[in-house]
């Protein structure tokens, strides 16, 4: 149940992660500019970092169920 909880938990945060990382490379001037090295973190590392991170977390409060 963890494993399922975990991909829910990232899947739902794709969207809210990518909105994230758009406003901030918009907020930074990112669309003003060619590609350059500081374009990694809003582009794609804060993404990921977010949604690992939510992905994570569902696996860890993962609440055990009893079987009867």
């Amino acid at each position: 149940m963890g494993a399922a909880r975990a991909v829910v938990f990232g899947g739902v945060m794709i969207l809210p992660a990518l909105l994230i990382g758009v406003v901030l490379f918009l907020i930074l001037g990112g669309a003003n500019e060619d590609w350059a090295d500081w374009m990694w973190f809003p582009c794609y590392i804060l993404p990921a970092a977010i949604i690992l991170s939510a992905s994570i977390y569902g696996w860890k409060t993962d609440i055990p169920v009893e079987l009867e």
